[in-house]
């Protein structure tokens, strides 16, 4: 069983306490303080191993936890260290903190080493707080604990080529044709429910590739439908996708329409993967459907096609030489493996601009018409008459205005002449 994920608590080692003790020899009957410090507990350190395949010791075992330090002794000896606990992962482990979700350490390359918890800071004997006012110091320090917390080991294998396809498209079949893993093949249509990583090995350039069979995806597979996140993660550190496709379409699915399908769910899963070169290998070409739904698919897709026959073994000469190309070969190589961009979509565009343009044009002609037929209606109506009386009338309507203010100020004059004359 391949395990790509598991939950561990680990504790590094707590330190040795300090030591009491006094110099007790003879003809020495007051040799003083000889107490010895404590040791220091033990790391937990993660290792990256190769030969590590999946993360299945952690999954049965998951509490694990580092050696204390030894408490100090006399004459000056202290506690040797506690044993680190070394615990060895596959390429692609990340560290997640379980309580946070924060991620702490990514393991990639062979011998790469982490130190995920610290041992405790071993205690201090007696013999380091003598002095001249104090020379029979009982004093010492315990030792400090160790620390302790709950992750998450997530693993992301790391291989050259990602298979990726619907489920029964052929992809553990061509592992097993082209690498010694051997994931489980059948007649009838199922998928696979764990990653199968396979060496690709060739023997004329002394050189290998490694290829992951990541199980079958489905459409929603972006949103955790079927296995989703669960392997879609495997594909993230892969050099080249190889879409993988049934030609035939033996599960009364048109080949086009899968490809788009899978490119939109790794799209939507990462932009990082929708940004990654692809190969796409069209299966079950010995079945009559195969050639025709070749040439329509590539006259719908352009990508670079790879035909194969996963029962009758032909084409498999040129997609292994391809796919070292792609993987291992020169950046000459890779750009003339590149699928060069078609014709069929800029002819396309000029198809229907031709069709739009005269379209366009007679519209624009309608509108004006209808424009045109509107103004000399307009134009017909004795608006300008309208026009001039109510500009007319604007005038009628400020005299009154006038007046008001007029007679509004006489009153107040003749009050203020009634006023004087009473005065004097």
């Amino acid at each position: 069983m391949f395990i790509d994920e598991a939950k561990v608590i680990l504790k590094s080692g707590a330190g040795g306490h300090g030591c009491v003790s006094f110099r007790r020899e003879k003809f020495i009957p007051k040799g003083g303080p000889d107490g010895g410090n404590g040791g220091k507990g033990g790391d937990v350190v993660l290792l990256c191993d190769r030969n590590e395949g999946d993360l299945q010791a952690y999954r049965w075992q998951p509490h694990r936890s580092a050696r204390n330090g030894t408490p100090g002794m006399g004459r000056q000896c202290a506690g040797p260290d506690g044993e680190d606990l070394i615990l060895r992962v596959p390429p692609g482990t990340q560290v997640v903190d379980d309580v946070t979700g924060r991620l702490l350490a990514e393991l990639t390359e062979h011998n790469e080493r982490v130190v995920i918890l610290a041992g405790g800071k071993g205690g201090l004997g007696n013999m380091n707080f003598k002095s001249s006012v104090n020379q029979a110091p009982r004093r010492t320090t315990p030792g400090y604990p160790g620390e302790s917390g709950t992750y998450r080991f997530v693993l992301k294998t790391i291989a050259d080529i990602g298979l990726v396809g619907y489920p029964n498209a052929g992809k553990s079949t061509l592992t097993n044709a082209f690498t010694a893993a051997r994931p489980k093949m059948a007649p009838y249509p199922f998928t696979t429910l764990h990653v199968n990583v396979g060496v690709i090995e060739y023997p004329e350039t002394f050189g290998r590739i490694f290829m992951a069979d990541i199980p079958g995806l489905i459409e929603g597979a972006h949103e955790n439908r079927g296995l989703g996140h669960q392997f879609l993660r495997h594909i993230e550190r892969c050099t080249l996708l190889v879409f993988i496709l049934d030609m035939a379409g033996s599960e009364n699915r048109k080949p086009w329409d899968d490809f788009r399908i899978l490119e939109r769910e790794l799209a939507l899963y990462s932009p990082i993967l929708a940004a990654k070169p692809r190969l796409v290998v069209a299966n079950k070409m010995d079945l009559p459907e195969a050639a025709a739904n070749l040439a329509k698919f590539r006259e719908k897709v352009p990508a670079l096609v790879v035909p194969i026959s996963c029962y009758s073994r032909e084409g498999f000469e040129n997609l292994k030489s391809t796919l070292w190309k792609f993987v291992k070969g020169s950046p000459e190589e890779r750009a003339q493996l590149q699928p060069a961009p078609t014709k069929a979509k800029p002819v396309a565009a000029q198809a229907v601009a031709k069709t739009v343009k005269p379209v366009a044009k007679k519209a624009a002609a309608k509108v004006k018409k209808v424009a045109a037929k509107k103004t000399a209606k307009a134009a017909a109506k004795p608006v300008a008459k309208k026009a001039v009386a109510k500009k007319s009338v604007k005038p009628s309507a400020k005299k009154p205005v006038k007046a008001v203010a007029k007679k509004k100020a006489a009153p107040v004059k003749k009050a203020a002449v009634k006023t004087k004359a009473k005065k004097k």
